[in-house]
């Protein structure tokens, strides 16, 4: 009888152990971006920047055919940094949402004539497509309204004594910064 004990309790220090694992690779693998999540977050952060870039021709006057270069390196590097942020944001509110939605995967009974295994992968990725797809624009959504009050706060208060270009490469640098930096201590 102790043997059986024993062997039921190592059975449920496995499985326990088993459960651990899985946990541990589905957060591995929603940690990293795929390369369709990476040119959505360049793709709207390039655009996040090109705003800004518009408003310093505009308004500030600078020349455009002078500040091209100016204006396409900091774009770029900004946009890179950004992207960083969108995919903090979104790997800490899909696993936000997978947590509140108490996500272990139960799956609704269908009529299809598939096995239960397969009906229940394909239910699986369903799920984490949906997930995913919320989180990701949920991501976008705040970073791009945070990242654009920041540009607008430092370049009409905070740099609006500097010259021109030095005022756009603060406001643009500083603010993709400090909003990559907010979303990685949220991770944290």
């Amino acid at each position: 009888m102790s043997n059986r004990n024993k062997r039921k309790k190592k059975q449920r220090e496995e499985r326990a152990f088993l459960e651990v694992e899985r946990e541990r690779e589905q957060t591995l693998r929603l940690r990293k971006p795929t390369t369709k999540q990476r040119m959505l977050y360049f793709f709207v952060g390039l655009i996040m920047n090109i705003l800004p870039t518009y408003l310093f021709f505009s308004i500030y006057e600078m020349d455009l055919i002078k500040s091209l270069p100016l204006f396409a390196f900091v774009t770029i590097i900004c946009s890179i940094i950004l992207s960083m942020g969108y995919h903090n944001v979104s790997f800490f509110l899909k696993h936000r949402l997978i947590k509140k939605s108490g996500v272990n995967f139960q799956i609704k009974r269908t009529k299809k004539k598939a096995t239960g295994g397969e009906r229940e992968e394909r239910q699986k990725k369903q799920l984490e497509s949906t997930i995913t797809t919320q989180a990701v624009s949920l991501s976008l959504l705040y970073n791009s309204l945070f990242y654009l009050a920041i540009v607008l706060i430092f370049a009409f208060y905070i740099t609006w004594i500097f010259q021109a270009p030095t005022n756009y490469i603060l406001s643009l640098a500083v603010a993709s910064s400090i909003v990559t930096y907010i979303s990685s201590t949220k991770i944290q």
